[in-house]
Formats: structure tokens, C-alpha cells, sequence
């Protein structure tokens, strides 16, 4: 695909995009955008667009048929005589919406299930030795796991009378293939951005300066930082069984630090250049190691993720009649504490579960997802019991040094979740878990040294102080400093000084060129 800190990406497709969008009146500006993410989405998926197709008609139609239900429900409503009778039109076309959004989320997934999972699933029946069943060439369509997830989002906001159905295809469809965020997301809802795209306001200088920064912080963290770190991640964990100790742990550091590099990196260049448009696309992050618990963490990080997988998987589970009962059972046996935590534990299954294999077709991502699940759930079991013995043990849970250590524990917990997720497989994992607690050769680390790693003491400078910005640029953000505000407020000459400082740095440092590879996107992947 065509990456989006590459030249390409910037000059021909955003560049052209964003020139004709400002040149054209207000009402066919969304005509534009349109053309130029499809422009975009076909050349980077190579023509496999045919998948993208049937999931907007979907959508789209599911999305219309939803919408044709409730107006016809509401004027039946009114002209009903008798409360009776409205909550009966009221319960016959919730049945009809609701076997509505079931089959457009059921074909929708089916469709994402068949190009991104068909092999998982042959590979996982062909552990029977009676079965030996053939693989299939199946083209994994770029950006699919976002775009699914978008379309369902939209059809039940539609159900749940949030938003009311789009009436043009190509609205809908440029909804779910905008440029920005159809390969890494952030996964948006129709209300934060289809509305926006169909409206496209005018932007301003404002917006072009301070969409011009965050672009520039985001190309940073990706090309300075994430793609040097990615030297040492791959050295070690492409040649594990040579490794062990000190070089894996740095090997796991490092590629958490490339993860939230390239990963928030993106969505600051995304965030960045819509805000250049006069488009503003949710916040994916929010400085997640600054987390002192795991559910934090993961209200920090791949936020859009989250709140989908709330607000769509853990709400209708929970409230579902099914959990109900077995609320209504475990009050009867258990005191109110545990009574509440069964049925919430088996909600946060399957956000935890569709988290995990969203992520991937691998077990390796269904017990990366069920690794948190699992801790959380320990977490909440014996929380009474912590809390008893944080009380008799005159512990201040709320004091500064428990939240470091709070922050800190975070910290170990989530780099052994990005052993599981980079690892290529849990055997692998596995094998780098255990190579830890081993003595290493720590001479690895060190550039010329024999059986040494292809990183040099300049990549390693480069990284110290990129990391150390970024963990500047975190407190201040934790502080609720805007530091682009800042730079905006600043006289035109510093900030235009700067303005060249920072794409000369860019420029300059960036990690491309000789020694350096091509680095594909990890959530691209996805």
C-alpha cells in the first residue's frame, strides 16, 4: 500500500485532493474528497476493491430499510387511538428492525470473516488428522477491519434512532473510504464524521497552521523514532532463538515504543491533515502509559476501538435478556459485589475475545485479547480483598507514589501483552518469555560488536531524544497544556522558524534512505 508518511501519499493523492477540495465550491467538495479516497484506496489495494463494493451497498441499504421502519412506525404511532395499540405497532417494528440489522451486520462480518479469517479457520478444522483441506487465494481487502466496523457502527446507530439513514450511496460510501482513515482508522462514527464530510466547512488559516504541527509531530514519532526502532525489534525477534535476557527485554521496550510511535503517529498525521481541511476526526489517543490500570490503558489507547466495542459489544450483551436472568439469579446467592461482577465478566468476554481476533487471524490475537480479559477479570475479583489490605496495611491508593507504581505496573503488564502481539506466533512468544529470565549476551546491544544487532549508537541517540519528546510533550499534554495552541499564539516570524525547523528535522533525521527498509504500517495490516 502507499504509506501515508510516504512523498507519494502527501504530494499526489492528499496534495491534489486537498488543492481541488479548497478550489471547488462548498456543496461539491464532498465530490471531491470521494474521488480522490478512491483514487487512493485503489491504488494502494491494487484494484481489490470489489469487497469495499458490497459492504457500502450493504450499508447503504440495510442503513435506508432501518430508516423506512421508523417512519412508517412513527406514522402509524400517531395515528394509533390507544396506548395498547402503539406499543404494539412499537414492538412489531422493532422486530422488523431488529431482523434489519442483524442480517446487514451478519453479511457484513460474514463478508470480513471470508477474506480475512477463511484460512485461520481451515488451518484450526485441518488439527483433525482426517481433514485436509486445501487453503484458499484470498486477497485480504485493504483497511477491511475499519471499514466493517464503521458500516456496522452506522447501521445500529440508525436502528437506535442516533442518526437518520443517508439517502446517497456515494455519501455513505465516502464515509467509509475517506483517505484518513479507511487503512489505520480511527474508527469514526457517521455522526462525528459523515456529516462533517457531506457538509465540509470552510477552513481557515487557523486550521492549516495548527493541522500543519500536529502532521509534523506525527511524522516524527513514525519516521524518527518507530521506524529506527523497528531495527532492534526485528533483529531480535526475526533471530529469537539467538537471543535472551537483556537483548529480548530491549527487543519488547522497543517495540512498544515503535507500536505507539507509528500507531499514534498515524493518527496525529491523520488527525493533522484533516484539520488542514477543516475536518476534525476523534482522538485515537491519550497518552496511554500514563495509565495506572489496564482498563485505563485501554481508555487511552485505540480509543475508537474501545468505545465501539463498548457502546456495540459489551451494552447489548449486558443488557440482553439472557444476562438479565442471570443477574437476577446470581442476587439471589451471591452478595451484591460478585452479584454484579458474573454478568459483567461474561460481557467483557466478548468485548475482550473481539478484541483479540479483530486484531488478527492467529491465535496468538485471541489470547492477546483474552490476556487483558484475564487480568482485568483477577483485578476485579480481589478487589476487595486489595482493598482490605491496602486499609490494613495504611496504604494510600490515592497518594503520588502509589500512582507511580500504579503506572509502573501498567507499564510490565502491557509489554508482556506486545510480546504475545508481535511474536509470530505463541510457541515464539512463549520460547522469548521464558529466554528472559536467562542470562544474555548483552554484547548484542552493542553496534560492531560480533553477533551483534544493525542499529548504530546514532540510531540509538535518535531514539533517546525522540523518546524523551514524547514523554515531554505526554506531561505537558497530562497537565492540559496545548502546546500547538502555544506555537500558534507565538510571533510569525519565531513560528514560521519553527515551522521550517520542523519538517527540515523531519527531513534530515528521518530513518530512509541507505540501512534503512521500507516499513510497512502494523495496523495497515488489520
Amino acid at each position: 500500500m502507499i504509506s501515508y508518511a510516504s512523498f507519494s501519499f502527501f504530494l499526489l493523492f492528499f496534495g491534489i485532493t486537498a488543492l481541488l477540495y479548497s478550489m471547488v465550491p462548498q456543496k461539491i467538495r464532498w465530490v471531491v474528497l470521494l474521488l480522490g479516497s478512491y483514487a487512493f484506496y485503489f491504488v494502494s489495494s491494487k484494484g481489490n476493491i470489489i469487497p469495499f463494493i458490497v459492504i457500502t451497498l450493504i450499508v447503504w441499504g440495510s442503513g435506508l430499510l432501518i430508516q423506512k421502519m421508523n417512519d412508517t412506525m412513527k406514522l402509524k404511532r400517531k395515528q394509533a387511538s390507544s396506548k395498547e395499540e402503539k406499543k404494539s405497532i412499537r414492538a412489531k417494528y422493532n422486530q422488523y428492525k431488529r431482523r434489519i440489522l442483524a442480517l446487514g451486520a451478519v453479511l457484513v462480518v460474514l463478508i470480513l470473516l471470508f477474506c480475512k479469517y477463511i484460512n485461520f479457520f481451515i488451518g484450526t478444522l485441518n488439527l483433525i488428522p482426517a481433514l485436509n483441506i486445501k487453503e484458499l487465494s484470498v486477497i485480504q481487502p485493504l483497511g477491511i477491519s475499519f471499514f466493517v466496523l464503521e458500516g456496522i457502527s452506522y447501521i445500529a446507530d440508525v436502528y437506535y434512532g442516533k442518526i437518520e439513514a443517508e439517502k446517497n450511496p456515494l455519501k455513505i460510501s465516502l464515509f467509509l473510504s475517506f483517505m484518513l482513515t479507511v487503512v489505520e482508522g480511527p474508527i469514526a462514527r457517521y455522526e462525528q464524521l459523515g456529516k462533517q464530510l457531506c457538509t465540509c466547512k470552510y477552513n481557515n488559516l487557523e486550521d492549516v497552521s495548527k493541522g500543519y504541527v500536529r502532521t509534523c509531530w506525527g511524522l516524527f514519532k513514525k519516521v524518527v523514532i518507530a521506524d529506527r526502532a523497528v531495527l532492534l525489534v526485528s533483529g531480535v525477534f526475526d533471530n529469537y532463538e539467538s537471543y535472551s535476557g537483556l537483548p529480548v527485554a530491549c527487543a519488547i521496550l522497543f517495540y512498544t515504543l515503535q507500536l505507539y510511535c507509528e500507531f499514534s503517529g498515524v493518527m496525529d498525521i491523520m488527525c493533522g491533515l484533516g484539520r488542514m481541511l477543516g475536518i476534525e476526526l476523534p482522538e485515537n489517543f491519550k497518552q496511554p502509559f500514563f495509565a495506572k490500570s489496564i482498563n485505563e490503558f485501554w481508555q487511552r489507547w485505540h480509543i475508537s476501538l474501545g468505545t465501539f466495542l463498548r457502546d456495540y459489544i459489551f451494552y447489548p450483551v449486558s443488557l440482553s435478556k439472557g444476562i438479565k436472568n442471570i443477574s437476577a439469579k446470581t442476587k439471589e446467592k451471591f452478595n451484591q459485589y460478585y452479584a454484579s461482577l458474573i454478568p459483567t465478566s461474561i460481557a467483557l468476554f466478548f468485548v475482550w475475545f473481539t478484541n483479540g481476533f479483530w486484531h488478527g487471524s492467529g491465535w496468538k490475537y485471541i489470547v492477546y485479547g483474552l490476556y487483558y480479559y484475564f487480568l482485568m477479570m483477577l483485578g476485579l475479583f480481589f478487589k476487595p480483598l486489595t482493598d482490605k489490605l491496602c486499609n490494613k496495611l495504611k496504604i494510600n491508593t490515592e497518594s503520588k507514589g502509589f500512582g507511580y507504581f500504579a503506572v509502573f505496573r501498567t507499564f510490565i503488564i502491557v509489554n508482556f501483552g506486545m510480546l504475545i502481539f508481535r511474536a509470530d506466533n505463541l510457541k515464539v512468544a512463549f520460547h522469548m518469555f521464558a529466554s528472559l529470565f536467562r542470562w544474555g549476551d548483552i554484547s548484542a546491544l552493542i553496534p560492531g560488536a560480533e553477533n551483534s544487532i544493525e542499529i548504530n549508537f546514532y540510531d540509538y541517540a535518535v531514539i533517546l531524544i525522540g523518546f524523551i519528546a514524547i514523554l515531554i510533550v505526554g506531561i505537558l499534554k497530562e497537565r492540559k497544556i496545548d502546546i500547538i495552541e502555544k506555537i500558534y499564539r507565538l510571533p510569525f516570524a519565531l513560528k514560521f522558524v519553527l515551522y521550517l525547523a520542523a519538517i527540515f528535522v523531519i527531513i534530515i533525521i528521518g530513518a530512509y534512505g541507505e540501512g534503512y527498509g521500507v516499513v510497512d504500517l502494523i495496523y495497515a495490516n488489520f
